[in-house]
């Protein structure tokens, strides 16, 4: 195969990954090789660190909106170092990457000692334990999947200066891009091709593939195309089926809303075709979370469209993805035979 081959090292016991990029316009396949490549302003901890806030987010089934959060938060709070704190003394013990003295707020997401020491100080300056304290806490969140990041790491943290996090979310943007194809994120941005059809699905492919490459922006799209420069995944939806329709239908801005717009059909999981859409529910949740444009099979992988979130711009993703997660796809334009969501 001629193709340029580029390694990318990501830091990660017993788990190396290389990006092989190939000449023609396919996407980029995943397979385990190497380590994590320098990122300029940040040192290897760091993009540990980062990395580290990824996984356990995809490990607990955590949307990659919420795990935008919990990077925001961390990005603002330390700047992704680990913090002993003097005020706190048995924290200089433990393995920190600075030490500060700001009350007695340890670790990356500078947690409070004395509203959350109980599970003991080395514990408090365990990264690890950290991350899974951020998404714990977005957990007891109602309807969290609807929030804007910056929001959401304010609800976590109860900053005195809620401003804050609005200054790094480019900077988080940035980390996602960087990091995201190394652990099995797909970039969706690859050049492909949605299967040629007719009918309505093929109308709403048809009005959504022009915008690949388009930067993800949250609450960006209407009816009208990009908005503030960019789509969401249900921004990306209302504009192509509003554009299928010819302006006849207009969808809401927010997923679960589209999933229970009457005017759609419940499609059967075995019944999906190009241009049906998909939503997607974490188990536990009672909201979905993210929609796709069905794409059907383009070189013998099942693809969506859509967008997928902070530093990854609009394209393709394999359906698979979302394996472990409840599927209702919904399908508009003339009356289907019909069948019931997957779960």
């Amino acid at each position: 195969m001629i193709g340029a081959v580029i390694a990318a090292v990501v830091a990660v016991p017993l788990l190396v990954i290389l990006i092989i990029l190939p000449a023609d316009n396919s996407c980029p396949t995943y397979s385990s090789d190497t380590s994590t490549p320098a990122l300029d302003g940040y040192s290897d901890k760091q993009l540990a660190l980062a990395r580290m806030t990824i996984e356990i987010g995809r490990q607990r089934g955590i949307s990659e909106h919420g795990i935008t959060a919990a990077l925001l938060a961390a990005t603002t709070e330390s700047d992704l170092r680990n913090f002993a704190n003097t005020n706190v003394p048995e924290s200089l013990r433990y393995d920190h990457d600075a030490v500060g003295s700001d009350h007695d707020s340890l670790g990356p997401w500078q947690i409070r000692a004395s509203l959350h020491g109980a599970v003991g100080i080395a514990q408090l300056m365990n990264p690890t334990h950290q991350a899974n304290w951020f998404y714990d806490q977005l957990e007891k969140i109602p309807d969290w999947p609807t929030m804007p990041p910056t929001a959401l790491a304010q609800a976590v943290e109860r900053s005195a200066k809620p401003e804050a996090y609005s200054h790094d979310i480019d900077r988080v943007a940035q980390l996602l891009s960087h990091l995201a194809p190394l652990i099995g994120i797909p970039s969706p941005a690859c050049a492909q091709s949605a299967p040629a059809g007719d009918g309505f699905g093929h109308r709403v492919l048809a009005a959504a593939q022009p915008w690949v490459g388009t930067p993800y922006v949250w609450g960006g799209g209407d009816e009208n195309g990009p908005t503030n420069g960019g789509f969401d995944c249900s921004g990306l939806v209302l504009y192509a089926v509003h554009a299928a329709s010819g302006g006849q239908i207009t969808l809401p801005h927010y997923t679960q809303a589209q999933q229970d717009d009457p005017r759609a059909s419940i499609i059967g999981a075995d019944q999906r075709r190009p241009g049906d859409l998909i939503y997607f529910t974490i188990p536990g949740q009672q909201d979905s979370h993210h929609v796709v444009i069905y794409a059907g099979d383009i070189d013998g992988t099942e693809m969506v469209l859509h967008a997928a979130t902070f530093g990854v711009p609009l394209g393709y993703s394999p359906l698979s993805q979302w394996a472990g997660e409840r599927w209702d796809i919904r399908r508009f334009g003339p009356a289907p035979d019909g069948g019931s969501g997957h779960d």
